[in-house]
């Protein structure tokens, strides 16, 4: 039975809430229980993932700093690449992720948010890389991709806290709604992306994450392929019967 996460099956959608309250750190108990739970739904009939934090404070504030108090010169590699698994997971996942952030998303909830595939925020949400205001170095990675070199540099360098309307206006926010409606907004969101040909997302989510790491020409020839394999699914061949018929397709996910 898990107990650092609630879910909550709608359909084809799974809300996935945080709930080690007050601020929703990620523990090694947590990472016990998230990591499964995710490998299980990559095979499932689930179409569209939401992550979000219980309460009104805190999608998550990072990491247990009591855990990462006790790590040494040899334990510490160990230790991240633990923690990284639980980012890496929701690249890794065929299904879009939704991060809902419903509060403080700093540290490693920062990951969380940027791991994500859409970040849709509370007007009250604030995050922070905080690395540099307790020694460390974060979010080099996905930030810069994100954002580019200049605002990564900001936004780490200078470990200040930026809020919800400073990520939207900065790109790091899809959207940013008023509190008491994130988590409508998000299913909405959710469930237009899960109306959608389901084999055709899988892989335009995997094609946009590759792209950055390939040549151009390697880019457009994944395109390519990604299009060709779509093409032949009965999906794609229902959308046409469908838009000649002026319906509405309803995708069978093959």
């Amino acid at each position: 039975m898990n107990h650092l996460i609630k879910t909550e099956t709608q359909g084809l959608i799974c809300t996935i809430t945080i709930t080690n309250p007050p601020m929703n750190i990620l523990t090694k108990e947590f990472r016990e229980e998230f990591i499964p739970f995710m490998e299980q739904l990559k095979t499932s009939d689930i179409r569209v993932i939401i992550l979000t934090g219980d309460g009104d404070r805190a999608f998550c504030a990072g990491a247990d700093l009591n855990e990462e108090g006790e790590l040494t010169n040899e334990t510490v590699r160990k230790f991240l690449q633990e923690d990284c698994r639980v980012y890496d997971i929701i690249n890794e996942m065929p299904q879009a992720v939704i991060a809902a952030v419903n509060g403080y998303a700093f540290g490693g909830g920062f990951e969380l948010v940027l791991a994500s595939d859409i970040r849709i925020m509370s007007e009250r949400a604030k995050l922070c890389a905080a690395g540099v205001k307790v020694g460390l170095v974060v979010s080099t990675n996905r930030l810069v991709r994100l954002l580019g070199e200049a605002r990564a540099k900001d936004i780490i360098l200078t470990g200040r806290t930026v809020t919800a309307e400073e990520a939207y206006r900065m790109g790091l926010a899809n959207t940013v709604v008023p509190h008491d409606q994130l988590l409508k907004q998000s299913m909405e969101w959710a469930q237009l992306i899960a109306s959608r040909a389901p084999i055709a997302v899988r892989k335009a989510k995997d094609a946009i994450q590759k792209t950055l790491d390939m040549t151009w020409g390697e880019a457009m020839s994944m395109e390519l392929d990604r299009f060709i394999e779509c093409q032949a699914t009965w999906d794609h061949k229902h959308a046409i019967e469908s838009f000649f018929q002026k319906q509405q397709p309803q995708f069978k996910g093959k």
